[in-house]
């Protein structure tokens, strides 16, 4: 598979404040890609370079391999952008809103019905804005990127500010685009929850570094379940446990955990105990959330969902 995206040594200051410091990253085609970071790490930075509206004083963007100091125009041709908050005419309707960029892009009209039924707003093109809900002007907003196909989708938080039903709406999209489309996403947020939901790979961004890079099923395989279990004698259990070789970490009279602990494990163990006597009331097999890994990878304080 080759890469959407290509990074290399991009480095960006705002006067005397480095934001990014040696920057590489490459993107897959056709994955969604969450690039991840708290709130003034560089995230935006970097999602203006890709879009061409900022440079890097030092490295280089590629998008499908062209080099975009070098072919500007070639290299953003296949690319859509959603990068502010969606802005629209409140008296137009969804169709005459689309209507605009067809024109300023020559395109077929035929791509406004394509993209609002992509979207999910081909009932609603003749309703004026003013009448859409958060969520469905966010969607109006992906359907003007999406004019042209373009092969590459870029991002900036794109739930945000958006309440639960239409951040779902943007969610359900999201993971549809590249099967339906064969396009590549690659948006920013600090939301870890998308990530679990919609993303095929993340990068964490931390300090204008890249400090982990994985697909999604890679790193739900690598972060071990522990099991959680309530027993009437935990101080015992922890000893039968002891002796089977495991390492439980006894949380109270009653509570313990056993670390890297896999289904087949955790049978095992709920049966010792019950063999051994102990009344088993509850037994949880549990893996750590993205939010945790990211958390200790970055040694930040939660910020909202991050």
């Amino acid at each position: 598979m080759s890469d959407a995206i290509v990074l290399e040594g991009i480095e960006k200051s705002y006067g005397a404040y480095p934001v990014l410091k040696g920057l590489d990253l490459a993107v897959p085609e056709r994955s969604v890609f969450a690039f991840l970071g708290n709130n003034g790490h560089g995230k935006s930075t970097t999602i203006r370079l890709i879009s061409g509206l900022s440079a890097p004083d030092r490295g280089s963007i590629r998008l499908f391999g062209r080099d975009i100091a070098r072919a500007r125009r070639e290299a953003l041709r296949e690319t859509g952008f959603l990068i502010e908050a969606p802005s629209a005419y409140p008296n137009l309707t969804a169709s005459e809103f689309l209507r605009i960029g067809v024109a300023l892009k020559s395109l077929p009209g035929g791509e406004i019905v394509r993209c609002l039924r992509l979207v999910g707003l081909h009932d609603d093109r003749d309703r004026r804005i003013e009448h859409f809900s958060l969520g469905m002007r966010q969607r109006l907003a992906l359907a003007h990127a999406l004019l042209g196909a373009p092969r590459l989708l870029v991002l900036d938080e794109p739930t945000n500010g958006l309440d639960p039903d239409g951040i779902q709406e943007i969610r359900t999209l999201l993971r549809g685009l590249p099967e339906s489309t064969g396009c590549t996403i690659f948006f920013a947020s600090h939301y870890l929850d998308e990530v679990e939901r919609i993303a095929t790979h993340l990068a964490v961004l931390h300090e204008g570094r890249i400090r982990a890079r994985s697909t999604v099923d890679a790193l739900k395989v690598e972060l071990a379940c522990a099991l959680a279990l309530e027993v009437d004698d935990a101080a015992r259990a922890a000893e039968v446990l002891r002796a089977q070789g495991h390492a439980p970490e006894v949380g109270g009279s009653t509570a313990l955990t056993v670390p890297a602990t896999d289904h087949a494990a955790a049978g095992r163990i709920n049966a010792a105990l019950v063999g051994a006597g102990l009344t088993l009331y509850q037994s949880t097999l549990r893996r750590p959330r993205l939010e945790e890994w990211f958390l200790r990878l970055t040694g930040a304080a939660a910020e909202g969902s991050a």
